[in-house]
């Protein structure tokens, strides 16, 4: 895990410098950056493979290309035994060094045979090639500015603030789709200027033309394939093995490695499964809640993660947050991000205890957004079905949902995106009130309910819940979930890895029907069959707390 900075079109080691010097908190381990004729490349490293010997950026035999990233390569062992089979030298244990390698045989397409979370640079200097990459999920974030004829990046927008001559002007498209999406979404930053790279994306650079990007990767949502008819049974098998050899793959580390434990079924998964596969006793971490927090429900997680870290004999820390925590906190939590931001912020306080003890952990995000769980996926069956209900009468074609009728009634549109549009925290309408007249006037050619429109265009689901699920998976997840954990984990030095959002996972998963996902009324439907395995029903089928 690292924080990285760069240009490719010109030398300019100095910028690269500050631009590190911003982003200490990402790697606090090292440092180190290289400068050629028509390039700059810079890494802080939070050593976690290859610990002593993983300095980077880090190049071929011939120092021709050049490679930085920030992230884990959890295919690293294959690839570099692949590689050095074919005639390649590595001179490190650290995953980045295949990089440059893989370059060397497939050029930008390399990030087609690279598996885990990353943000990538290379340079090319024979070439003069540049590439920049995300992965897959959107786990890591990538900023870049045009500044001339030359391209900056980093991994936080902090850092491009450092360029040389950056003006900071406000992105209002970017701050009118914030008021409706409670995040700035891919690839608009908050300053006009720097662009995020979307998920699943590379950038290519070359002098003198236009960057490229182009998408490398997708996921099916279609649920047409052959384990839509699998038994259930079969199917929970699968997905069970599955997230085993996503946990075993998130476990290649040379520095011991911690788990989150909510007490949910998702994060107490992961750590059941760790507990089987890891020869070493795990170490599990438990935020509690202090007064002024809705403690019945929270009392009911810390029961089911004191529950788990006795079954599974883990090394168990807990720590309790108070109300007056957060006013002291405040400051250090907006410095993680460097544009708006809305949502919960306990990652923070869980983060700073868990990086105490360790610099890695594994957590169970992306369940809820794959499986099914928020408001959004819980409407879109039973809005599915509204019309069909109103025109017959049947209640039966809602009732499993448990849904209000006057909700729906509220919602009810003819098509998906028209009624998820009304979830905006503020529509477009509504955002013209807010605005002072010149604002406003300035805002009119903007509306977010468009661009949630050509979002939900480009769906490859016909199932109501996925339809729901891949537009999000697309849009909020990354923007605004995985950018969350990144930015509070990260504030503390701490690398946050997922099972559920191991690719071989995501792929089973967005192709299952949907009524594997939400079944009358259950969120998480084959993900909470497959817990059963597990934990006693009252703790599966709890009412999940927030």
């Amino acid at each position: 895990m690292c924080g990285i900075s760069g240009v490719f079109g010109r030398p300019d080691g100095e910028t690269v410098n500050r631009m590190l010097a911003t982003l200490v908190h990402r790697g606090p381990d090292d440092e180190y950056a290289v400068t050629g004729t028509d390039f700059s490349l810079g890494a802080r490293r939070l050593s976690i493979v290859g610990v002593a010997d993983g300095r980077q950026p880090i190049s071929n035999e011939t120092e021709t290309i050049w490679a930085a990233q920030n992230g884990e390569l959890y295919n690293y062992p294959r690839v570099s035994r692949e590689l050095r089979a074919r005639g390649h030298h590595f001179r490190t244990h650290c995953d980045t060094e295949m990089l440059p390698h893989l370059y060397e045989e497939h050029g930008v397409r390399l990030v087609e045979h690279i598996d885990g979370m990353f943000a990538v640079a290379v340079w090319d200097t024979v070439n003069k090639v540049g590439l920049l990459a995300r992965d897959r999920m959107g786990k890591k974030p990538l900023y870049y500015y045009r500044d001339g004829d030359a391209l900056y990046f980093a991994s936080e927008i902090k850092a491009l603030l450092r360029v040389p001559g950056f003006e900071r002007r406000i992105n209002f498209e970017a701050l009118h789709h914030f008021l409706s999406y409670k995040h700035v979404p891919s690839p608009l930053s908050i300053f006009e200027g720097i662009t995020m790279l979307p998920p699943a994306h590379l950038l290519v650079y070359r002098p003198g033309t236009e960057p490229e990007i182009q998408r490398y990767w997708n996921v099916d949502f279609s649920a047409t394939g052959e384990m839509a008819e699998w038994p259930e049974e079969e199917l929970v098998n699968h997905l069970l093995a599955l997230l085993r050899q996503g946990i075993e793959r998130r476990l290649m580390s040379d520095v011991p490695i911690g788990f989150f434990l909510s007490g949910g079924i998702d994060s107490t998964l992961s750590t059941a499964l760790a507990a089987e596969i890891s020869p070493q006793r795990i170490k599990t971490f438990t935020l509690t809640y202090g007064h002024g927090s809705t403690t019945e429900g929270k009392e009911q997680d810390r029961r089911w993660a004191r529950w788990a870290a006795e079954k599974y004999q883990t090394e168990h820390y807990e720590e309790r947050v108070e109300f007056a925590n957060f006013p002291e906190n405040l400051r250090r939590i907006i410095a993680c991000f460097d544009e708006p931001f809305s949502g919960t912020v306990s990652t923070y306080f869980l983060a700073g205890l868990i990086a105490r003890h360790v610099k890695v952990a594994v957590s169970g995000d992306g369940a809820d957004e794959l499986f099914g769980s928020y408001l959004s996926h819980r409407l879109a069956q039973p809005l599915a079905r509204y019309d069909e209900y109103l025109r017959t009468g049947d209640a039966g074609l809602i009732r499993p949902f448990e849904t209000q009728t006057d909700l729906l009634a509220r919602l009810s549109e003819n098509e998906d995106w028209q009624w998820r549009a009304k979830l905006f925290v503020y529509g477009d309408e509504e955002k013209a009130t807010l605005y002072a007249p010149d604002v406003a006037e300035r805002m009119r050619v903007f509306s977010s309910r468009e661009l949630l429109r050509r979002d939900f265009s480009a769906l490859t689901a016909r199932d109501p819940l996925n339809r729901i699920l891949e537009g999000e998976f697309h849009t909020i997840f990354p923007d605004q979930v995985l950018a969350f954990v990144d930015r509070l984990s990260m504030a503390h030095s701490l690398e946050v890895r997922t099972a559920f959002l191991d690719t071989d996972v995501v792929t089973f998963v967005a192709g299952l029907p949907g009524h594997l996902k939400i079944n009358n009324g259950v969120t998480k439907y084959l993900l909470k069959k497959a817990a059963l395995r597990y934990f006693p029903e009252e703790m599966v089928f709890r009412k999940k707390e927030g």
